[in-house]
């Protein structure tokens, strides 16, 4: 039994960091990976992939929706998938050659199999047929498995009529119609970039309100946005029954609990994700995941055993891949008493790849309502900004949240082209703790949607004016 000052369990954004932070503080660190390849559901079938079609699917739309007069052009009737995921394959392919490299560069041993608890500081490895094949001994250990789609039993997934958010890509052909079930995020960017690419949704919420976490004036915009591009929506209802259609090509059924029936091509079910968390050992350890397979760590990501640490999305919210890479960083940093960042980061920037681009920071109306806070809002139309019109996005705006004693911004909310880079402008000065009048003074670009910040900056101090009596 080989012995290691960190384990690592998994090797997507969250275990690669962690890894890479305790390789260089010069610890001895091996990884286990289930899978053939690192990188996680990140790299090999969520994130970049999808982001990837998105981009395919904005050209696809801007050769459609924004037709230039005098330039004429032909998309086939049918474009098949593989096409669409040409750039994909080749993205992935770049990203897992940086992620190998990155580890090979630090000496990160990467084993691959199965990773299982014998005890609290042993981990045994088996193979594809269950043997065992190794054990390993550590200091340190880090759970970083992920999570994956939840896969009820009485939703028939055969690869072919009904996916999930990993198999989506995988489609033999591209379908005309779709129904997506589920509009968390990922349901509803995977609806937006089908329907740009001209594919029919209907969208089944099972909430009555529409992402409520959202900016409800976003929100609004976002909805606008998708039933523009011919997304249908379903809201409040549940799916009460999936079955396959058979034919040349075969489709699929949808009954929900009220009655409706659906019928299209393909359905997505993006119905929730589950912490990874099955077949792990985690009964030898004396530790219980959540009925959602979650595991529940303290502010320096510790489980009940103060040396085996839980990071990324096996732990649930945010669940980002930006959050879980600093996780994996700051497990590692108080495990060793590193300097540098520490505890749970509160200002994060999230961002929602639909079609058009949702991102925000900081407070939101509704939590400055709930604590009492007085406040104004500037907002920054892309309709009055040159850039915008030049873009063709006319729809778009940026809304900034200043508390009205202090005049510092709190809160920034976006939607349109570039939201998810242009919010990293609220975010610096959020961390400045900047007031709206250095909003107000800085100069940007022009014409730049960067801009949209000072113009929404003047509108805050005209309301913050009005309010104070000044």
């Amino acid at each position: 039994m080989e012995r290691y000052d960190v384990l690592i369990l998994g090797g997507g954004p969250a275990g690669e960091r962690a890894a890479v932070q305790a390789a260089r503080i010069g610890k001895r660190v091996a990884l286990i990976e289930r899978e053939h390849v690192v990188g996680g559901t990140c790299i090999n079938w969520g994130t970049i992939p999808s982001k990837t079609l998105r981009e395919s699917a904005l050209f696809v739309l801007s050769l459609t929706a924004n037709k230039v007069d005098g330039i004429r052009t032909d998309i086939a009737d049918r474009i098949p998938v593989q096409d669409f995921m040409y750039r994909e394959r080749l993205v992935v392919q770049r990203e897992l050659e940086l992620v190998n490299k990155l580890l090979d560069k630090y000496q990160i041993e990467v084993y691959r199999g199965h990773g299982r608890f014998v005890d609290e500081h042993t981990l045994s490895v088996h193979g594809p047929d269950g043997k065992e094949t190794r054990r390993f001994a550590g200091d340190v250990i880090v759970i970083a498995t992920g999570s994956i789609p939840n896969r009820p039993e009485s939703v028939p997934f055969d690869y072919e009529t009904v996916f999930d958010s990993n198999t989506i890509l995988k489609l033999p052909r591209m379908p005309r119609t779709m129904v997506v079930l589920g509009a968390g995020v990922i349901g509803v960017e995977y609806a937006s970039i089908f329907a740009a690419l001209g594919v029919r949704i209907v969208l089944v919420d099972t909430r009555s309100q529409f992402l409520p976490y959202l900016d409800r004036e976003i929100a609004a915009i976002l909805e606008r946005g998708l039933r523009k591009l011919g997304v249908d929506f379903v809201q409040g209802e549940f799916a009460e029954k999936i079955e396959r259609i058979p034919g040349e090509p075969p489709s699929v059924r949808c009954r929900t609990r009220s009655g409706q029936v659906l019928e299209a091509d393909v359905l997505l079910y993006a119905v929730g994700r589950d912490g990874n968390t099955r077949d792990l050992g985690l009964e030898n350890v004396g530790l219980e995941p959540s009925p959602r397979g979650l595991l529940e760590v303290n502010e320096w990501y510790q489980t009940r055993h103060p040396h085996i640490y839980a990071v990324g999305d096996v732990i649930g919210y945010p669940a980002l891949a930006s959050t879980s890479m600093e996780q994996g960083r700051q497990a590692i940093r108080h495990a060793y008493d590193v300097p540098g960042p520490r505890g749970k980061t509160t200002l994060l920037p999230f961002a929602l790849y639909s079609i058009p681009e949702v991102s925000y920071i900081g407070e939101s109306e509704k939590t400055l309502q709930d604590k009492g806070t007085d406040f104004v809002v500037g907002r920054g139309r892309y309709e009055f900004n040159p850039r915008g019109q030049i873009m063709g996005d006319t729809e778009g705006m940026l809304k900034l949240l200043f508390e009205t004693g202090s005049g510092r911004l709190v809160g920034a909310h976006m939607i349109g082209h570039g939201a998810s880079e242009l919010i990293h402008i609220g975010q610096t000065f959020l961390n400045a703790e900047a007031d709206v009048t250095i909003i107000a003074e800085t100069l940007y670009n022009y014409p730049s949607l960067s801009d949209l910040y000072r113009h929404a900056a003047f509108e805050a101090i005209a309301a913050r004016r009005r309010k104070l009596g000044g």
